[in-house]
């Protein structure tokens, strides 16, 4: 997944370099992709005795990987496990230890600042919150205005309120309040009521239960403060037609009847007050039979809330980093991990993520690390008892494809869980391997390159070119640089494979080299300490 170049990017990034026990070459190359996110660790001296040789695969961003490059070395040494000499526990414990560092306020400045996103946020903010201009020059004509032009204008505003149908009306009582402006009917300007009838009005309908909210809400809150009888409704129907105006009441809700605009109408009339009581009749009738349809569908409505809720939850549940519109470097960002440790004859791998380890035991590939995918069954057990859920294309509630990582605190918010238990953990496996003339060599990289070739096609790759002649002394450097572009796709219409960056180490051993080191240095003492003797006794 990402966005490509329209060609890559096949500049690459190479070194080399050893000591008496090992010899190792880098290299990098950002291919399809339009950053490079990985970073690596190659350090032959971390102490007097121990080399460390790390692969770091970022992702949503370079920032945690570069991080990790600059400080897990030291943040391993500083590890009381590594100074008792438990370089397992040291590793377990400083992969969770600088995955902590990273939510620090302190840390995540520092993330900002590597990569380059704007450390002032709340300016965004501010603009969004901003009246519009148009806004700002109404408001600034409004105040410009004499009174009468704006009663004036607030009194045109009303009235095409007053014509406008509720959010809650049905299709009926539109139509109905369409016909009833038709006949010129108007319960405030033709009846002559002034604001004193309406607050009255609506002092009434308060006593009612039916003050505030829309008139579908007042209708169905007076229905059931009436326990459903009849007197309730003739009640609020009495008193918001006796006003002659449109306030919240059952009848008002509904299209009114023919009837009861003509009586509006007539108001003075002696007909329309022999009729007036068979036609608040039918319009209690018409209020009864609203109500129970309103409720009907009220009671439809609460159910597609809910349904609303159960899907918003889903939503929420899968929601990804970015989404809720806060971007943070260590929250939406992160890196995989594979960090190998040598000291003597010692191999000490730990891994959190899909990069990897591989060592050659004479031609035979040897995984030193585990691909920490979501779908694998120790790894799904863990995501579903923190909250979460893997998609069918295997991906942590629809993001990450990965299941450990440092960083990507997005998903470790479970906070009646240890960090080890989250959805995506940066708790390491660690292997430990004891190296013998077998062990010819090691390969670290990312999944740029184990996603295009298994671990037994790389070792066969590069035992092929080690073998020659050229190959003993040529840098090893090279040899990468001749897998990374075997391993590049040379378009990017396919799936995704060979378009990734690729960073690869190779750490060739000598493992009879220590133990004849050991024994020139015993020489050399014996003859210096022979020497010294000879001198001393030349002096007495």
């Amino acid at each position: 997944m990402g966005a490509y170049l329209t060609q890559p990017n096949t500049e690459k990034t190479t070194s080399n370099g050893g000591n008496e026990s090992m010899l190792f070459g880098f290299a990098a190359m950002q291919g399809w992709r339009v950053s490079m996110e990985d970073a690596h660790n190659c350090i032959p001296e971390l102490d007097g005795e121990t080399a460390m040789f790390a692969v770091y695969d970022g992702h949503g961003g370079e920032e945690v990987a570069l991080y990790c490059s600059k400080y897990l070395p030291d943040i391993i040494k500083e590890q009381k496990a590594y100074k008792d000499g438990k370089l397992q526990k040291a590793l377990e414990d400083a992969f969770l230890a600088i995955d902590a560092r990273i939510t620090t306020e302190e840390v995540i400045k520092e993330l900002v600042q590597i990569a380059g996103r704007p450390q002032e946020e709340p300016e965004k903010v501010a603009d969004e919150d901003d009246v519009d201009n148009e806004e700002a020059a109404l408001l600034h004509e409004e105040a410009t205005m004499t009174i009468e032009e704006l009663l004036c204008r607030f009194g045109q505003n009303q009235n095409k309120n007053a014509k406008k149908p509720y959010p809650g009306a049905s299709k009926e009582s539109e139509e109905g309040e369409k016909s009833h402006a038709e006949k010129g009917i108007n319960g405030e300007t033709e009846s002559g009521a002034s604001e004193a009838d309406s607050n009255g009005k609506e002092k009434a309908a308060g006593a009612g239960d039916v003050a505030g909210g829309s008139m579908m809400r007042a209708c169905r809150r007076a229905a059931a403060s009436g326990g459903g009888s009849g007197s309730a409704s003739d009640g609020s129907v009495e008193k918001s037609g006796s006003t002659g105006d449109a306030g919240p009441s059952c009848s008002s809700s509904a299209a009114p009847a023919p009837g009861s605009a003509k009586s509006k109408f007539f108001d003075d009339s002696e007909e329309s007050e022999e009729g007036e009581d068979e036609e608040e009749g039918s319009e209690e009738e018409d209020c009864s039979e609203e109500d129970s349809e309103n409720s009907s569908e009220n009671d439809e409505e609460d159910d597609t809330e809910e349904g609303e809720e159960e899907d918003s939850d889903e939503e929420e549940e899968m929601c990804l980093p970015g989404m809720d519109g806060k971007e943070e470097p260590g929250s939406d960002s992160g890196t995989t991990a594979v960090v190998a440790l040598i000291r003597g004859k010692q191999l000490i791998v730990a891994n959190a993520g899909d990069s990897r380890c591989v060592v050659s035991e004479k031609g035979k590939a040897v995984d030193m690390s585990y691909d920490h995918k979501p779908e694998d069954e120790l790894e799904l057990t863990r995501i579903k008892n923190a909250g979460g859920k893997v998609t069918m294309d295997g991906r942590v509630n629809g993001g990450l494809n990965l299941s450990r990582a440092i960083g990507d605190h997005f998903y470790k918010r479970n906070k009646a869980l240890p960090p080890e238990e989250q959805m995506i953990s940066a708790l390491p496996d660690v292997k430990v391997l004891t190296l013998n003339e077998d062990y010819e060599f090691m390969v670290i990289a990312c999944d740029g390159i184990w996603n295009v070739m298994s671990s037994q096609e790389v070792v066969d790759f590069v035992n092929e070119r080690l073998k020659t002649e050229a190959g003993k002394n040529r840098p090893l450097s090279t040899i990468i640089e001749e897998l990374l572009d075997h391993c590049l796709a040379p378009d990017t219409s396919g799936d995704g494979t060979g378009c990734d960056n690729m960073t690869c180490i190779i750490i060739t051993f000598s493992p009879h080299l220590g133990s004849n080191i050991n024994e020139s240095t015993k020489k050399r003492k014996l003859e210096e300490e022979n020497d010294n003797d000879c001198k001393k006794s030349k002096t007495e």
